[in-house]
């Protein structure tokens, strides 16, 4: 093989690799890390308000407080689902021990500066509602009374 062909070969050779790298880095899609965390921030909207740090999301519903440990990871799509715990409120007296803390998971979307939460109690498979949420909104809370 003279010095043209082989360098030929050789361009071909890289093009083909490359192309398998291409390929190979992008079937992996699902196991991706993820591109980023929910935004730091105030979110609200009716009926909730939400606290996001890195460290942890803090909710506030009319009639009830929920808390998700960690950061909000959110995937390629804006998509997210994380799990945490949720507090029933009610007027009037409590328990000594406080009302009882329950699974929960929240699950939604982010496009911008908007936010598509929906939220279960997951030992009844009690679907508590969906919000529309804005950063940097106010919530508009009805408390329990």
């Amino acid at each position: 093989m003279g010095f043209p062909e082989r360098a030929m070969w050789i361009a071909a050779r890289a093009v083909q690799l490359f192309v398998a790298g291409v390929a190979i880095a992008t079937c992996g899609g699902a196991v991706a890390a993820p591109d980023s965390n929910l935004q730091a921030g105030t979110w609200g909207g009716p009926h909730v308000a939400m606290t996001v740090t890195a460290q942890r999301t803090d909710i506030e519903f009319d009639c009830g407080l929920a808390s998700v440990d960690g950061a909000i990871a959110l995937d390629r799509d804006g998509g997210f689902a994380v799990n945490g715990t949720f507090i029933q409120e009610r007027p009037g007296p409590t328990t000594p021990n406080g009302p009882a803390r329950r699974p929960m998971r929240l699950t939604g979307d982010v496009k911008g500066d908007t936010m598509d939460a929906r939220v279960m109690l997951t030992d009844a498979n009690e679907d508590l509602g969906s919000f529309t949420l804005k950063l940097g909104a106010d919530a508009r809370l009805v408390k329990c009374k």
